[in-house]
């Protein structure tokens, strides 16, 4: 590589964005294209089946470069992600008529597999996974993050056999991005796991982004309280630290000081579920057939007969954590039991979820401003169905119905 001052001028501000991002592809706006230059370009044109060429950029030999038409970028960014790549946007910050010299440009947003919020990327009916690791000296936090619905679990594992104790977990919720902490990064059979048989990514990142005092505010920041203890979770420190760390790496990539408050921060204790390995998981054939590796023949498929994405992810998130408590059992019994045998309410609860959008992901785009026309008025359409809803659930008497009308 020739010296710095030997590049063009537009080629010297790509490669002073592109330092802050190494292992990340870098989407280069230029006029009506992204574009991509050097490793960078011969990884995206390998990927994308896009032809290679080449850019004069100061030096003897041409900059590799492909690129893509900014309008249609999301497929392609859908495929580097769904692959495990990261993808940072770097757009235009000045308007080029109005620019004096080289056009301002910034990254505003970094999209990685597992805080991916746009919808034709995403699975309908399926969460998309964060995970976060601290491993403590006596204890091993577990944060996991769906961004395009809000939802937060958080647990704490300890005791022997740590190591399947955290691979169940993952078993459990299958995420598609897993930060660690350097402690964590040396379980070998978590990472093994993870790359393996769930094909995470899997990422150690620096220790200060588990610092506990910095997640400590971090959190208090986003939620808005005072008081960690007000949380359930302040006797952990590796599950703060893991929580923190979700929320900061939200923030990096966000390229936002403050990201939107969990709509669901979830505490629990993992003997509250039954534990399943992966291979009872699969034995069991839960959510995928083991035939054909898809829903097709699984349980899930044979009972999902939901009319919202939001319900199929309810259904899925129940298969796959079954509970163990009594009470809690029973309390969703009565409430099945109530919809099954009155048929004209389940009926007239069917026609008014027809057609209604998936809510949650909508609002996670509106709150981090990614959200388009088209979306809006479907959020628009959606709340029209709610007074029906609620009409249609006015004489329902078991507690579990009783208690999410009156939480909504």
């Amino acid at each position: 590589m020739a010296k710095q001052g030997e590049l063009s001028p537009m080629m010297k501000q790509y490669f002073q964005i592109k330092k802050d991002y190494p292992g990340v592809i870098l989407f280069f706006r230029l006029g009506d294209f992204y574009e991509m230059f050097f490793d960078d370009a011969k990884t995206a044109s390998k990927e994308l089946d896009l032809v290679l060429t080449g850019r004069d950029c100061g030096q003897e030999e041409r900059a590799p470069m492909c690129g893509v038409p900014f309008h249609s970028a999301d497929s392609y960014i859908a495929k580097l992600v769904s692959r495990g790549y990261k993808v940072a946007i770097c757009e235009q910050t000045e308007d080029p008529k109005a620019a004096k010299g080289i056009v301002k440009r910034d990254v505003i947003r970094v999209i990685t597999p597992g805080t991916v919020i746009e919808s034709n990327i995403l699975e309908d009916g399926v969460n998309n996974y964060l995970c976060s690791i601290c491993k403590g000296d006596n204890e091993t936090g577990m944060c996991f993050a769906d961004v395009s619905t809000g939802e937060f679990h958080i647990t704490v594992i300890n005791g022997e056999n740590e190591e399947e104790k955290i691979i169940n977990q993952l078993s459990t919720y299958s995420p598609k991005e897993i930060i660690v902490n350097s402690a964590a990064s040396a379980l070998d059979n978590v990472q093994r796991f993870a790359s393996v048989r769930l094909s995470s990514s899997f990422e150690k990142l620096e220790d200060e982004n588990f610092d506990f005092n910095n997640a400590t505010e971090l959190i208090l920041q986003t939620i808005s309280k005072e008081e960690i203890s007000s949380l359930g979770i302040g006797h952990s420190k590796a599950a703060v630290s893991a929580l923190g760390a979700v929320i900061s790496y939200l923030r990096n990539t966000q390229k936002t000081d403050r990201i939107e408050a969990p709509s669901e921060l979830d505490f629990y204790d993992k003997d509250d579920f039954m534990s399943l390995d992966i291979s009872a998981r699969r034995n069991l054939e839960l959510t995928k057939s083991m035939m054909s590796g898809d829903k097709k023949h699984s349980l899930l498929w044979v009972v999902d007969k939901t009319k919202t994405a939001m319900g199929k992810r309810m259904l899925r998130s129940w298969i796959e954590r079954p509970l163990v408590n009594v009470t809690k059992i029973t309390k969703r019994q009565n409430a099945v039991a109530e919809l099954f045998d009155n048929e004209l309410l389940r009926d007239d609860l069917r026609e008014a979820l027809t057609g209604i959008n998936d809510i949650e992901r909508l609002l996670s785009r509106i709150a981090y401003s990614t959200a388009n026309a088209k979306e809006l008025r479907s959020l628009s359409s959606a709340i029209e169905h709610f007074p029906i809803i609620k009409n249609r659930l006015e004489n329902t008497s078991s507690s579990m119905i009783c208690s999410r009308m009156l939480n909504r």
